[in-house]
């Protein structure tokens, strides 16, 4: 094994690597926060000043610094850019492709683009590599990768270990692919870098592991946030009916996102708010004939508590461990599982878990020298005990019974052990992270007796069930595997990664494997939820569709569809009651031109009726659900809390409606109107707009373009943030206030 070589300069660690691999490098980069961005950019400017240099940098989700397409977004994000991001350092190769000036000797491909942010850029569209998650190990070492860099976190505890925290995702499966092919050794650079959070288990790795470790306090710098967004009513609708799939003693998958935040607040509210969740969850359900979806709705309480098994770590799972939700705990062993979710034992070791074992042909009797070594590592047996040669002896080298027909012979075979909770257990196994600051900071300020139930573990453990299948049936109970997607089809085919003219919004990453997993899993289900309709360029239209032809999901892995009307059961169904249940969740706006087009095809009976109480999905039917009460009292807009400050986060609300409203300014107007009168007037209930247009820096005396827009958005304020729903946490405010009670 070559020696470890240290660096404080990023320069010279790149001649190192230069000098070991040659001028032909293929670097794998992990996907979000894991990336080595110093190390990558010494690196890119590199071959950008030697053409002899060929460099193709395998990635994906790539993280930029929030950018500004106007004025007003300019005004919003430039502040947030100084608090937030003053200590990252975005990626070089991002800003050269989104210009098209890329040298000829280097190529950038990702097989998962941050969504929506590389529509039109020829070369982010062309260089994309579609591709499943568990695919790309595979795909790294088709391709020749021969270098890895990744940052990684120091051992608080002095070891000298390292952790590849928030991305053993890829790196881990690759390396054990590399070693089963007899591939040629991979150069790894590690950038240590203190503020990444520390995570044990499988994460955790020997620094021996690597050829070259950059150190210092240039790399010593804030990981990259992620800001909470803000959570629509649209989103809390679908949350509540899919906290209605989530069976008590079950399995979760979530990821990023409004949609994530308000299933994993809604999901709290199920535990510690039982009757109002109750109470919402009914209002909101059309389907009480059950004509829909034959689940039944899950409205207790978490007694067993649920485990996460999700590629993507999100800060909602932090929440519902704190809340006492995830806590469902899952343990190395197919049998010592399957006795826990039978209830023959409990996770506290006695005479149950033993008897229980023997039982169940796990273990014989008497002991085995190999039971012995399995029960002492599971922490069931006293370690105390020993075998030598077919000699079984206590810890003073005497002569011992290993029969456990007897309740003193089992006592003494558990010693220290019994009365014990068995070692090992995890409740939360997860790929990769990205958060808020919120979230790395809760991270690295867990406790240790807390984060050894977190495994951060590689994505084909995740994924996949092809390793270690028994195990994963047995810890994988009931599974919910919730993904996002843009459209489906009305006969089940689901659209998450693409449009029709073939360019990428994100990528398959994976989606494709929880579905199929979930079709294998006894008890297991594959949930795809979307809006029943977006606003682009002002106009309303439906993610439901008759056909598009682009596919992510195919219709032969149709499941389970939820929109904010409703649960589609679509698994086992025929393609016409498929197609009538899908039109029960469409916006009602979009069910009859739907209806036209499954009649004209033939797929639905010429006298079909959408039944009534299905016909008035709407979002005046939810906006009055969730005004009911104190209903609204309940759903932040900031659920897991926010980096932005209480001016930022209303912002965020209003410019994000204020750009889905349209480009006209007679689309505009109702909008103008409002603002004009907030801005001119000194009254009270103004403060707080005023408040905001002090953070966007309107201030009095700027040019009349610029006051318009400081109407516009006092107006999206006035018109879009709902004074009923709480923000959630916040930041600390700011305290300017500009004066427009003048005439223009």
């Amino acid at each position: 094994m070559a020696q470890l070589e240290t660096f404080n300069a990023v320069v010279d660690c790149v001649d190192a690597v230069l000098e070991k691999v040659g001028k032909r490098i293929v670097l794998g980069l992990p996907l979000g926060i894991g990336k080595a961005n110093q190390f990558a950019n010494a690196l890119y400017a590199r071959a950008e000043q030697d053409p002899e240099i060929s460099l193709t940098i395998f990635t994906a989700l790539t993280l930029e610094r929030p950018g500004a397409g106007n004025e007003l977004q300019r005004r919003f994000v430039q502040p947030l850019l100084d608090r937030l991001y003053a200590d990252y350092q975005d990626l070089a190769y991002t800003r050269a492709r989104r210009r098209g000036l890329l040298p000829k000797n280097i190529e950038v491909c990702e097989f998962f683009i941050q969504p929506g942010s590389f529509l039109k850029v020829p070369s982010a569209q062309q260089s994309y590599v579609s591709a499943n998650y568990t695919h790309v190990p595979r795909d790294l070492l088709d391709r020749g990768v021969n270098v890895v860099a990744q940052m990684v976190s120091p051992a608080p505890d002095g070891s000298g270990d390292l952790s590849l925290s928030g991305n053993p995702d890829l790196t881990l499966p690759l390396l054990e692919l590399a070693q089963e092919r007899g591939y040629p050794p991979i150069t790894l650079v590690g950038e240590v870098n203190p503020q990444l959070p520390f995570m044990g288990g499988d994460a955790r790795v020997a620094p021996a592991m690597f050829d070259f470790l950059l150190e210092g306090e240039d790399f010593n710098r804030e990981i990259f946030p992620a800001p909470n967004p803000p959570v629509r009513l649209t989103d809390y609708a679908l949350a509540f009916h899919i906290a209605g799939l989530v069976k008590d003693g079950g399995t979760l998958q979530v990821g990023i996102g409004a949609l994530g935040d308000a299933i994993c607040h809604v999901l709290r509210l199920r535990h510690c708010s039982n009757l109002d969740y109750r109470d919402i969850l009914t209002s909101l359900n059309l389907d009480t004939d059950n004509a829909l979806c034959k689940l039944p709705l899950e409205l207790g309480v978490f007694q067993r508590g649920i485990y996460g098994a999700s590629e993507m770590v999100p800060e909602g799972f932090l929440h519902l461990r704190r809340a006492g939700i995830l806590k469902r705990a899952v343990y190395p062993d197919a049998a010592v599982q399957r006795i826990l979710n039978e209830g023959k034992a409990t996770d506290t070791v006695g005479e149950d878990l033993l008897i229980a074992l023997r039982e169940a042909g796990r273990i014989q009797c008497p002991l085995t020298e190999a039971d012995t070594a399995f029960l002492q590592s599971a922490g069931i047996v006293d370690p105390s005990y020993s075998w030598r040669g077919h000699r079984f002896l206590d810890e003073h080298g005497e002569m011992e019974e290993c029969d456990l027909h007897s309740s003193v012979g089992r006592k003494k075979l558990m010693g220290r052990c019994e009365g014990q909770k068995l070692p090992g257990g995890i409740w939360l196994h997860g790929g990769f992270y990205l958060g808020s600051t919120g979230m790395y900071r809760a991270l690295r300020a867990m406790p240790e007796s807390e984060l050894v139930g977190i495994n951060m573990t590689g994505i084909d453990f995740i994924n996949e069930l092809q390793k270690g299948h028994a195990l994963k049936v047995a810890q994988r109970q009931q599974a919910r595997f919730v993904n996002s997607a843009m459209m489906v089809t009305l006969n089940g085919a689901v659209i998450s990664d693409g449009l029709e003219d073939g360019q990428v919004v994100s990528g398959v990453g994976g989606q494709y494997n929880f579905v199929a997993q979930a079709h294998e899993l006894p008890g297991g289900r594959s949930v795809i939820a979307l809006a029943s309709t977006r606003i682009s360029d002002g106009r309303i239209r439906s993610n439901i569709v008759w056909e598009y032809p682009h596919c992510t999901i195919p219709r032969h892995l149709r499941d389970i569809v939820v929109t904010e009307y409703g649960v589609a059961d679509l698994r086992g169904k025929t393609d016409r009651d498929v197609i009538v249940t899908m039109l029960a969740i469409t916006d009602s706006r979009f069910q009859k031109e739907l209806l036209e087009k499954a009649r004209a095809a033939g797929k639905v009976e010429a006298e079909y009726v959408i039944p009534e109480n299905f016909s008035n999905n709407t979002p005046e039917h939810i906006q009055a659900v969730f005004n009911q009460g104190h209903r609204l009292t309940l759903l932040p807009y900031y659920p897991l809390g926010t980096d932005l400050t209480r001016e930022e986060a209303q912002l965020a609300i209003g410019l994000k409606a204020l750009k889905e409203e349209g480009r006209k300014i007679w689309d505009l107007w109702p909008v103008l109107r409002k603002g004009l009168v907030a801005c001119k007037s000194r009254a009270p209930e103004y403060k707080g707009v005023h408040d905001c247009l002090a953070r966007m820096d309107f201030e009095y005396g700027d040019t009349f373009e610029h006051r318009l827009e400081a109407y516009l958005v006092a107006g999206a304020l006035l018109r879009f943030v709902d004074g009923n729903r709480p923000l959630g946490e916040v930041a600390e405010p700011s305290e300017r206030r500009p004066d427009f009670s003048a005439d223009v």
